[in-house]
């Protein structure tokens, strides 16, 4: 697991109110200083562009059919390490195969063993469709 010192500070867009709870929950047990979440691309966007992330977990779809792939694309442009959380079967954009995917519901453990993954860059993309 990873040290607290080592964690920082996590970003978490989800438009699903008890997944992001759950998943702040987790982050913070591992250690986390810091926690961001916002639910709609919007109030990521400023979140992105605010504060410094060490990492980031990111739904595919959010609320009114917004995509989160601005702000993948802004995490990519900083340096900042993601994975995509999603409960659907649909396609993940071409730009974004080597990404990390966790499909929902996923355990605690695939959730901390993404989250080490990705501040370690140790993880490897999930095998999926590109768009």
């Amino acid at each position: 697991m990873v040290s607290a010192m080592r964690l920082g500070a996590i970003l978490i867009v989800e438009d699903q109110t008890l997944i992001a709870l759950a998943v702040e929950d987790v982050v913070r047990d591992m250690g986390a200083n810091m926690v961001g979440r916002a639910s709609e691309l919007s109030q990521g966007l400023v979140l992105v562009e605010t504060t410094a992330w060490d990492a980031a977990f990111l739904d595919v779809e959010l609320a009114n059919g917004e995509l989160s792939y601005p702000l993948a694309e802004r995490l990519r442009t900083k340096g900042v390490a993601f994975a995509f959380l999603t409960g659907s079967d649909g396609e993940i954009d071409a730009r974004y195969v080597d990404v990390p995917l966790l499909k929902k519901p996923f355990s605690l453990r695939e959730l901390e063993s993404c989250l080490n993954g990705l501040l370690t860059a140790q993880v490897e993309p999930a095998a999926r469709k590109a768009a």
